[in-house]
């Protein structure tokens, strides 16, 4: 489990509860419910926590997450992005692929995740992957996330499922473009090529410490960039994508006339 890896930061260290605590400026109880998992530090808190432990913050944010754990051994790639993406407060994500992951449905992630692999997998990975999925999705539809992201027209008509899975995934994205915090924006074929499309997928992540960082994913796992130049270049690529992409209410009506073409079929 990701908690039990605090109290084994904590023992590499050679400190006790009591020092870290002091260091922290906690009591031990404190840092006690921290490692069992009964609580969670504050973002003011993080950056002392992290350095008392000697490990970086994207690392303690992995170790913190109470993201439920999927069968088998986690890439510690997605440990981490998992981690971080649980304690950001505002994510601005490029996905070219298929529906944004946060923005799924039960059946649409049991119908995309039912294929990965030549040889798929098994119904428990499935189920874990669902549950998982719903678990993130909370901080979005709690307000606690903002969300803004940019999806080609190609990654919404891209079949995952039957037609009644398509409809209501395709429905849940306009339901959850409505909430405040989530903005939804997508790029007709007619908007051709723009430089975020090029770059691929990619996600540009807020927390309450340090500056923003971006997120890349391939084939051989994924990646952070926090050089600010860098950075910069991709906030800059998102930002053309949001002056070629439909507004957001133009983008809803978009994703809504595309379940209708799925009713119709």
């Amino acid at each position: 489990m990701r908690r039990e890896r605090l109290i084994e930061a904590r023992k590499a260290t050679g400190k006790t509860q009591e020092q870290i605590a002091a260091e922290v400026e906690v009591d031990r109880t404190t840092l006690g419910r921290w490692e069992r998992g009964d609580g969670t530090p504050y973002p003011a808190q993080r950056a002392k926590y992290a350095d008392a432990l000697g490990i970086a913050m994207d690392e303690l944010s992995a170790m913190l997450s109470s993201m439920p754990t999927m069968s088998g051994e986690m890439p510690e790639w997605l440990s981490t992005y998992l981690g971080m993406e649980q304690s950001a407060t505002d994510i601005r994500s490029h996905e070219p692929r298929a529906i944004y992951g946060l923005l799924q449905e039960p059946a649409y992630v049991e119908a995309l995740v039912g294929k990965v692999g030549i040889s798929g997998v098994t119904d428990t990975y499935v189920q874990q992957a669902v549950d998982q999925r719903v678990h993130r999705q909370k901080r979005v539809r709690s307000g606690e996330l903002a969300l803004d992201v940019i999806m080609p027209e190609s990654a919404l008509r891209l079949r995952v499922g039957t037609p009644d899975v398509m409809i209501e995934q395709l429905r849940t994205v306009a339901e959850l473009s409505e909430l405040p915090n989530v903005t939804v924006r997508i790029t007709t074929f007619d908007a051709g090529q723009y430089e975020a499309r090029r770059l691929g997928a990619y996600s540009i992540m807020r927390h309450p410490w340090g500056r923003p960082r971006v997120h890349i994913e391939s084939y051989g796992g994924g990646r952070w960039i926090t050089d600010h130049d860098e950075v910069g270049y991709f906030a800059s690529a998102f930002d053309h994508g949001v002056r070629v992409a439909l507004s957001p209410t133009e983008s809803r009506k978009f994703v809504l006339g595309l379940a209708e073409e799925w009713k119709q079929r």
